[in-house]
C-alpha cells in the first residue's frame, strides 16, 4: 500500500516538471534575435531546462534509490547514475546517448549560474537553443517510458 502511494506521488512530480518543461519550449519559442536581453532569455530557459530534468533525477535518486551522493561532482554522477538500471529496484532512467546530450546543458547551467548574462556566447547558446526542441522530446518520450516501466 505504502509503495504504491510512493509511486503514484513519484509519477505525479514526474508529470508536473514535465509540465513546466512544455512551458519551456513555448518560451523558447518566442526567443528571436540575438540581443543581449534575448540571449540572457535564452540561457535563463536552458539553465531551468536542466533544473527541471535534474528535480526528476533527484526525487527517483531519493525515493527509489535511497539517496543522492554527496561527492563533490555529484550532478554529473547524478545525471550518470540515471543511465544505469539497478536491478530489482529501477530500469535506467534515461538512455546514454540522451544523458550525453543533457550533460551539455548542465554543463550550460554551471557557465550561466557563474557568468554575467552579457558574457553568454551566442555560438554555444544557439547551439543549444537549436537542439532544445530535440533534447525536450527525447527526454519526454524517455521519462514517460520509465514510468511505464514501474
Amino acid at each position: 500500500m505504502q509503495r504504491n502511494k510512493a509511486k503514484k506521488e513519484l509519477i505525479s512530480f514526474i508529470k508536473e516538471e514535465l509540465r513546466m518543461i512544455r512551458q519551456l519550449s513555448l518560451e523558447i519559442a518566442k526567443c528571436r534575435g540575438n540581443t543581449n536581453i534575448s540571449r540572457r532569455a535564452k540561457g535563463s530557459i536552458l539553465h531551468d531546462f536542466y533544473n527541471a530534468c535534474e528535480r526528476i533525477f533527484e526525487f527517483i535518486a531519493r525515493e527509489i534509490n535511497g539517496g543522492i551522493s554527496s561527492a563533490e561532482h555529484w550532478h554529473k554522477k547524478l545525471l550518470h547514475q540515471m543511465t544505469i538500471e539497478v536491478k530489482g529496484l529501477r530500469p535506467a532512467v534515461v538512455s546514454k546517448k540522451l544523458a550525453a546530450g543533457l550533460d551539455e546543458y548542465l554543463a550550460f547551467r554551471h557557465l550561466f549560474r557563474n557568468i554575467y548574462g552579457f558574457e553568454l556566447e551566442s555560438e554555444r547558446l544557439d547551439r543549444l537553443a537549436e537542439n532544445f526542441n530535440k533534447i525536450v522530446s527525447q527526454f519526454s518520450r524517455e521519462i514517460k517510458g520509465f514510468i511505464a516501466k514501474l
